[in-house]
């Protein structure tokens, strides 16, 4: 496994682990809360994660080319979430706390499809200026 897979798959299970963490913070340490506040953050990084690993794998057979763009998909929508997550952690809404974590997900899917078809359009980009030269 690669160092960039290494750093994939990071991204994928952290985002998760880190919105679990905050969400013991606001609504204290119950089991069925944590498991369901990590299944549903980990289906965005799943996909962020598929995407990131089919670039990744394409940037093989172009000499690495890419490889840090392949990485969009997964750690933007993780940067993002963590952001989010930690910074509702620290300063909680007085209403609702918990419509983060019912709404985050939602959007964090759409940033990681769309960037993971922002970075396939670059990565074919960067690919083809690299065939070029």
């Amino acid at each position: 496994m690669s160092g960039y897979a290494k750093i994939n798959l990071l991204g994928m299970f952290l985002m998760p682990a880190i919105a679990t963490l905050t969400g013991i913070v606001i609504f204290g340490p119950r089991v069925d809360t944590m498991v369901t506040v990590f299944s549903i953050n980990v289906i965005p990084m799943l996909f962020g994660g598929l995407f990131s690993g089919l670039l990744l794998r394409g940037c093989r057979k172009y000499g690495g080319a890419g490889r840090a763009i392949a990485l969009w998909p997964t750690l933007l929508p993780a940067i993002i979430g963590i952001v989010w997550y930690l910074s509702d952690a620290l300063f909680p809404a007085e209403q609702d706390p918990g419509r983060v974590y019912i709404a985050g997900p939602q959007y964090l899917l759409a940033a990681a499809i769309a960037t993971g078809l922002v970075a396939w359009v670059v990565c074919v980009i960067v690919r083809s200026q690299r065939s070029a030269a």
